[in-house]
């Protein structure tokens, strides 16, 4: 049974640190959702790569980023390209955080079904 008690204050924990996060409005959404957790599987992208993930437009995109980037959890840059400057985004270590937050709890729920 001592599994068990383990299990559940595990689970608490990540709840708690789940209701944090969600606290910030900048994850109350979708899309940044969807950004973390695509940056997290791949490092970084461009913006174009992350329009096709998410089907947001470019000024929606933009939006998110922008919020996600001033909370900490993702980095934009311009990097110059041969065909023009382009926009490279990745994730930073508190989004690292975040993402591990998400991905546990639901390896959890997931492992309990």
């Amino acid at each position: 049974m001592s599994g068990d008690r383990e299990g559940d204050e595990r689970v608490s924990q990540l709840l708690e640190r789940l209701g944090e996060n969600l606290k910030e409005p900048v994850m109350k959404s979708t899309a940044r959702l969807i950004i973390l957790i695509s940056l997290a599987i791949n490092g970084k992208m461009s913006l174009k790569e992350l329009m096709a993930v998410t089907s947001c437009g470019k000024g929606s995109l933009s939006n998110h980023l922008e919020k996600l980037e001033e909370s900490g959890m993702v980095s934009v840059k311009t990097v110059l390209r041969r065909k023009g400057p382009g926009i490279s985004v990745s994730i930073t270590d508190r989004g690292r955080e975040a993402y591990a937050t998400y991905a546990e709890l639901m390896k959890l729920i997931f492992s309990e079904s």
